[in-house]
């Protein structure tokens, strides 16, 4: 008798459609993954009948669906199609102006500021939280990564970064580019669904689940450790396959073989300031989705979307009252997570960012032990920002290197 070797089950998805209609056989790619728990679920419901054997005499199979997920390290572009799908957006490419737009720019070192001679950098649409790369200015800031945390002066044209550039340029250049890097994700009003196959070769069958929609995701980013994800998934029916109908998919696209993030590489804001007390930092962005049944069908006819809500956890060791004094004052700050990978070739390293920039502290508690530092832990719940202060109109938005 043939079982099931666990390490040699793949999962392939594809977008759908339609809802529920399973999505073209030759479309799909391979998912990484840790672990999955995906699987049909069904309902049940019992005979209420009172008999003079006192025993119950029936039970019936009632709605089916999708429960479970997936669990995974975090990586480049591996997850692209979810955390868009999760959001609801799409990945837009990332503004790229030049001196056209702001005619010109100097830097300076000490201050971490890049000057604009024109323009309003926000009315051309660089945003709080935008990693941007500039072109032609000067070796030691080409093409390296900079995260803009705040905008000043005339026009917003004083863009203040981390890092600080590594050199002044007094005189301003009046040939250059700077760009936005990558593409990024806002939350939109999307409802996409994807077809879903665990492939079980040692057996020859696989597992085909339809009208699946991404309730939530969970990401965690330990200080020594990969940082991961966990997808909460709902679908709308399954089925199993096997023999010659075994897999659905016909070839799928690899995986992409990209560098999995590392809690401790990389930068974190919290509250106006760069951090490098964190302990830990996790969140969840749910969509709250909700299916039910009809009569005449053992199948819901949709999945519906409710509220998306995003709450985490920050924990850090206590350096000054800065945090404690903003959950007490009920005050907003930022959050900034920014993921790096290792630089090849001198080149600027890839990055994964998630930006909330109006987040609320809900509440801090701290233990304190005979040893070691005392680390206080704030739970939070990001909002949605207010239009105008160049940032996005949206509770997180998602930065990535690639294109």
């Amino acid at each position: 008798m043939a079982l099931q070797n666990a390490v040699n089950v793949s999962i392939a998805y594809a977008k759908e459609s339609t809802f529920g209609t399973p999505a073209s056989a030759g479309s799909s790619q391979y998912i990484r993954r840790v672990s999955s728990s995906l699987s049909l679920s069904k309902e049940s419901f019992a005979s209420n009948e009172v008999r003079p054997d006192q025993q119950v005499s029936d039970l019936r199979h009632g709605m089916r669906s999708v429960t479970g997920g997936i669990e995974g390290e975090l990586s480049l572009q591996t997850y692209d199609d979810w955390l868009a799908s999760l959001l609801r957006g799409t990945w837009v490419a990332g503004t790229s102006l030049s001196q056209s737009q702001l005619t010109s720019v100097a830097a300076s070192a000490s201050a971490g500021t890049f000057t604009f001679g024109g323009g309003d950098p926000v009315a051309l649409g660089l945003r709080l939280g935008d990693v941007v790369r500039f072109g032609t200015v000067n070796a030691s800031i080409n093409g390296r990564n900079f995260r803009i945390v705040g905008f000043g002066g005339t026009t917003n044209r004083t863009v203040t970064v981390f890092p600080k550039p590594a050199v002044d340029v007094a005189s301003p250049v009046t040939t250059f580019t700077v760009a936005v890097q990558g593409r990024k994700l806002t939350t939109g009003v999307l409802k996409d669904s994807y077809t879903i196959e665990q492939i079980n070769p040692d057996l020859d069958n696989s597992e085909r689940y339809a009208g699946v929609r991404m309730n939530s995701a969970s990401i965690s980013l330990p200080p020594n450790g990969m940082a991961t994800v966990s997808w909460d998934m709902m679908g709308q029916d399954g089925t199993i396959l096997s023999g010659a109908s075994s897999p659905y998919f016909t070839a799928p696209t690899a995986a992409p073989n990209t560098g999995i993030f590392a809690g401790l590489n990389g930068s974190l804001r919290i509250a106006g300031a760069e951090r490098a007390v964190v302990t830990a930092l996790d969140f969840q962005v749910t969509n709250n989705l909700s299916m039910q049944g009809v009569v005449g069908s053992p199948i819901a006819p949709e999945i519906f979307f409710g509220r998306m809500v995003l709450t985490g956890n920050v924990s850090a060791y206590i350096e000054d009252t800065s945090l404690i004094d903003a959950f007490v004052a009920e005050s907003e700050v930022d959050i900034v997570s920014q993921l790096d990978l290792a630089a090849v070739g001198g080149a600027a390293p890839d990055f994964l960012v998630f930006n909330m920039q109006r987040v609320k502290l809900s509440g801090y508690s701290k233990t304190i032990g005979p040893d070691g530092g005392v680390i206080a832990t704030f739970p939070f719940q990001a909002l949605l920002p207010t239009a105008g202060s160049g940032r996005d109109a949206s509770t997180l938005v998602i930065q990535r290197a690639n294109a």
